[in-house]
């Protein structure tokens, strides 16, 4: 068996001129992007499709936001895999990374604000043509899946808030949408951690130790919960 993996080159982009008509390809967890798929289907090749349920529920989040006029507001990193997929799903949106970039857009929502600063801080995570003066009187807010949820409920109701204030408590619903689209695992893990964290001293540890590869959100997110709050951690891929 001859087994090839897509790697990516220098910019970033995929290489997929190891796939040729007729092969089998697998699709990982956090899935494919449209343009992908698209590709693979002008290459005929047959498709092995193990992506997350978790994820395709945030696909069909976000295409709720598209056929009711809204922008997603996504929170993920921009660069991520996962993300790139779901953005291909968009036609207008905004990716963010963490609650000071959720109170940029809830404070542009509410005071408006510098356009063309607010335009080139977020100009890797935003659709084209990106106007922010009409395109976030109208929103829906979903996630990357391996986010803290916490922080994207947090950021969900910031934003809802923002919304509230500029167009009234009576008119939330007409221009603010959200689903939850946590991954249970992934939020099963994150409470595992925590739950350690908040018992250190009981149970006596001497520190946390975090298994997982070292490209992965997942585990960078739980390394970073004991890491938030004082406890010695450490990360090992194997």
């Amino acid at each position: 068996m001859n087994v090839k993996f897509i790697e990516k080159k220098g910019d970033g982009e995929k290489d997929f001129s190891t796939v040729d008509e007729g092969d089998v390809v697998i699709l990982p967890a956090f899935g494919a992007s449209f343009e992908e798929m698209d590709l693979f289907d002008k290459k005929d090749v047959d498709v092995v499709d193990t992506t997350c349920p978790w994820v395709s529920k945030v696909w069909n989040t976000v295409d709720k936001h598209q056929k009711a006029g809204s922008t997603s507001i996504i929170h993920g990193k921009y660069a991520h895999e996962e993300t790139v997929a779901t953005l291909s799903f968009c036609e207008d949106y905004i990716v963010i990374k963490d609650m000071k970039e959720a109170q940029m857009v809830a404070d542009y929502i509410t005071k408006g604000g510098d356009k063309a600063a607010f335009l080139e801080y977020f100009k890797n995570a935003i659709s084209e043509g990106f106007n922010p003066d009409t395109m976030l009187s109208k929103i829906g807010v979903a996630n990357q899946t391996t986010m803290y949820k916490k922080e994207t409920r947090a950021i969900g109701q910031l934003l809802q808030k923002a919304i509230m204030e500029k167009f009234g408590p009576q008119n939330v619903n007409e221009h603010y949408l959200e689903f939850d689209t946590i991954c249970d695992a992934t939020q099963e893990r994150q409470d595992a951690v925590h739950e350690l964290v908040e018992n250190s001293s009981d149970l006596g540890l001497d520190f946390i130790l975090v298994v997982g590869g070292w490209d992965s959100s997942n585990t960078a997110h739980l390394l970073e919960i004991p890491q938030h709050a004082g406890i010695r951690s450490f990360h090992i891929n194997r």
